[in-house]
């Protein structure tokens, strides 16, 4: 299957919706390798437009075969071009990044990567300027780059998606391309404070979210742990307000706050659809369990996941960390004309971690998710739908 893309705002943003290809994660495919090389390559042109800087701040930076290829043919051009580069990743999964492991994150509302993404970005040492990133049971979860954000031809590249192979062939995920130097603006002062510090803020403010406009689409952007309240009380009064249409796609559901959003909006008679991740829902609720955490919270997630399509991957193990990974990996909401993506999960844990979320208000913007995602359900709705 081919990689669907999207343009908007006069061709300002674009959008693009990976899943699965073949049906199989153990046997190699040539559309696979096919759609990974190329978001190697959309990737690689957004690198190649870069003219002066280049920030990179990104979770699980860990490529292999033709993707490592292209996107370090890129990075390496630009350097030899005296773009300056800069790159942070989550060194809380990475101990040997700094020498003192951390304790792990506490919850599994959070992804899992495997072992190899300092080894991979240390092997930029000599093009770019290089920071771990670490926390305290938090991790530092954006991926996003921006490209030149002191030019008129500012752009930022995000979403979902990390940068490993798995994540560009065998999960859903979504990636955007937004030319918009507001927006560029505001990214690098998140970039510029993990690259200072070397750390996730620790505090919570009650800053309210931004606001730019991308040739007239109005597009909110907020950062978490920062703005993490702003952030969940956006996300309800989207789904709060939705009467036309109202779409999940999330690996976890698991923010108290937003499940009780769902659960109202199913009880106004809004039609629900989506899909979430099985083996990580399964994990949380036995989480939820050990926690003694009330059946109010259980009773609530049944409730919505009635509603929406599991899909059942391959669950991540610690003794076997390179097995496929083929989870479902949006973060996604979609309510009315509204799009809720990056990389925030609908989860507590997300609110301390160091994320990213765009809010794109834009009919057409939406109704490209609403179609990906109804595509997806369509897809996994053959899957046995069992939480327990």
């Amino acid at each position: 299957m081919r990689m669907a893309t999207v343009l908007a705002a006069g061709g300002d943003i674009s959008a693009a919706f990976l899943q699965q290809n073949g049906d199989d994660p153990f046997t190699a495919t040539p559309e696979r390798a096919a759609q990974i090389d190329g978001v190697a390559k959309l990737i690689a042109d957004f690198i190649a437009s870069a003219r002066k800087t280049l920030d990179i701040a990104i979770y699980d930076f860990r490529l292999d075969d033709d993707a490592a290829a292209i996107i370090s043919a890129a990075l390496h051009e630009r350097a030899r071009n005296n773009v300056a580069i800069r790159i942070v990743y989550d060194a809380t999964t990475e101990p040997e990044a700094n020498g003192l492991p951390e304790m792990p994150p506490a919850h599994l509302e959070a992804d899992r990567k495997a072992p190899g993404t300092e080894t991979f970005v240390n092997s930029f040492a000599d093009i770019a300027e290089i920071k771990p990133v670490t926390g305290y049971r938090v991790l530092m979860h954006s991926k996003y780059l921006i490209r030149d954000a002191d030019s008129d031809d500012a752009a930022v590249s995000l979403g979902s998606a990390n940068y490993t192979n798995d994540s560009w062939g065998l999960q859903e995920s979504n990636l955007l391309q937004i030319r918009s130097r507001g927006l560029a603006a505001i990214f690098t002062n998140n970039f510029a404070g993990l690259f200072a510090t070397g750390r996730v803020p620790e505090n919570q403010t009650n800053r309210d979210l931004e606001t730019v406009a991308v040739s007239g689409v109005p597009v909110k952007v907020g950062f978490a742990p920062k703005q993490s309240p702003a952030i969940v009380k956006e996300i309800v009064g989207a789904i709060a307000c939705a009467r036309q249409r109202l779409f999940v796609a999330s690996g976890v559901v698991s923010s108290g706050p937003i499940l009780a959003a769902l659960s109202e909006a199913i009880d106004r008679g809004m039609r629900l659809g989506g899909l979430y991740d099985g083996p990580q829902m399964d994990l949380v609720r036995r989480q939820w369990q050990a926690a003694h955490v009330g059946a109010d919270k259980s009773n609530t997630w049944d409730k919505v996941a009635d509603h929406m399509v599991r899909k059942n991957s391959i669950p991540y193990e610690h003794n076997r960390p390179h097995r496929p990974h083929n989870f479902m990996h949006n973060k996604l909401v979609v309510a009315d004309d509204v799009v809720v993506t990056g990389s925030f999960n609908l989860s507590n844990h997300a609110m301390g971690n160091a994320e990213d979320v765009l809010f794109i208000h834009d009919a057409g913007v939406a109704s490209a998710y609403a179609s990906y995602i109804e595509e997806l359900e369509v897809r996994y709705s053959h899957t046995v739908h069992s939480r327990r």
